[in-house]
């Protein structure tokens, strides 16, 4: 196994985490200071923070499977980019119907 420092794919995936939470702060507020006339734009980032939320999660999972089942940070990764991703899909679906 190779040496290298703990949680390296965690931290990884916590800063993909706060990129996907700027982003979706910032669709948030291009809607609103546009009032809702920018739909391409906002729906490119918020499609960009969705695939970084997929890739985040995947390097929390990498990391869980490397370090083993006994180190939690790379479990409670998961779980937050998981929630943000089912915030963005649910953002995502009201848009669409409204």
């Amino acid at each position: 196994m190779i040496k290298r420092g703990k949680y390296t794919f965690s931290l990884i995936s916590l800063g993909a985490l706060l990129l996907e939470t700027a982003l979706f702060g910032l669709c948030l507020y291009q809607a609103v200071a546009t009032h809702g006339s920018s739909g391409l734009e906002i729906g490119c980032m918020g499609l960009l923070a969705f695939l970084i939320g997929i890739i985040g999660f995947r390097m929390a999972w990498i990391d869980r499977e490397l370090l083993g089942r006994l180190y939690r940070f790379p479990l409670v990764m998961m779980i937050l980019q998981g929630l943000l991703m089912i915030l963005l899909i649910a953002v995502y679906l009201l848009g669409a119907v409204g």
